[in-house]
């Protein structure tokens, strides 16, 4: 569960520090107030529709496209099997058109569809999300989430890959997030740190190509423990300026809380380099090239989906 930025547009935004200068540490402030761009409850029956983790990505023809679980109250995420799909001509467009449903949970496969992250490579989109676990008590217990994969060329019509899945891990492994830097590319996704130790982890595997990944190499921890690694949700990392920014949700710390970490390694955030706290649950940060950076939010308590703008401050 997770900013979203298109990795090919956090490469673009990014840049390199001068010879021997030390990057600039940079601060996430909401700027603006939020515009509720998508409430579900608008285009279906029955009300009480809400949304949670999700994704957004712009297509090569200028439309911007977001994906994300959908499910109406009372909570269950073991329920949630159905990502919504949505679309604008801006960012900035305050009613995004609705598209139904993007991808159904397969019966007897996949358990859940939660949290999916979208990129475009080689001119292919990959969706990466997790489907669960099949056995019976799995919602009760560090389960092993499955990491799997679809694809398509239109961002309408989803295959999924016969690799699935790419891997697993427990803690009910979720909320994808994937970076391609200096050639390589990144998979930073929640987990709980083990089997047996469950505080909420960051975990990143890493890979030469999308499809054949690394073992996995605890990025970041938080102290709380259960089952399901919820205070370390919706990981998302921004590469900007010679420095990467960890996002986090602290869904079990408190409900709407975003935590931000900066190293200049992407593969270890300490913990005490936390750089500030956004009042926003399983955030997106999205960035366009002529209307700057975003940030949502959503979750159960707010029927739907909202975004504002972001700005990054020099620390002093």
């Amino acid at each position: 569960m997770k900013i979203t930025l298109v990795s090919t547009i956090v490469l673009l935004v990014s840049s390199m520090t001068a010879s021997g200068q030390k990057p600039a540490l940079e601060i996430p402030e909401i700027s603006g107030p939020f515009v509720h761009i998508f409430d579900p409850n608008d285009t279906r029956e029955g009300g009480n529709w809400y949304t949670n983790d999700h994704t957004f990505i712009k297509a090569k023809d200028g439309t911007w496209h977001a994906f994300g679980i959908i499910h109406h109250l009372p909570v269950s995420p073991w329920n949630e099997t159905r990502f919504f799909h949505i679309t604008a001509k801006s960012i900035k467009q305050s009613k995004w058109e609705d598209h139904g449903y993007a991808l159904t949970a397969k019966p007897g496969v996949e358990r859940v569809l939660w949290a999916p992250y979208i990129l475009k490579d080689h001119g292919l989109y990959y969706m990466f999300y997790n489907i669960g676990n099949m056995q019976e008590n799995a919602p009760n217990y560090a389960s092993w989430g499955q990491l799997c994969l679809a694809t398509s060329n239109d961002l309408y019509t989803w295959t999924r890959h016969d690799r699935n899945p790419l891997f697993s891990d427990p803690g009910h492994a979720r909320d994808s997030y994937i970076m391609k830097y200096k050639g390589k590319y990144y998979y930073y996704y929640t987990k709980v740190f083990n089997e047996v130790d469950l505080r909420s982890s960051v975990a990143v595997r890493t890979g030469n190509d999308l499809l054949h990944w690394s073992g996995a190499k605890i990025a970041h921890v938080q102290p709380f423990k259960v089952n399901w690694g919820g205070d370390a949700e919706s990981s998302f990392v921004v590469h900007k300026n010679g420095m990467f920014y960890l996002f986090i949700c602290r869904a079990m710390t408190s409900y709407n809380r975003t935590d931000v970490y900066y190293s200049k390694d992407p593969e270890n955030f300490p913990v005490e380099n936390l750089v500030c706290t956004l009042p926003v649950h399983a955030a997106e940060v999205v960035y366009d090239k002529k209307e700057g950076w975003f940030i949502s939010n959503t979750g159960w308590d707010k029927k739907g989906l909202s975004l504002a703008p972001l700005q990054w401050k020099i620390k002093e």
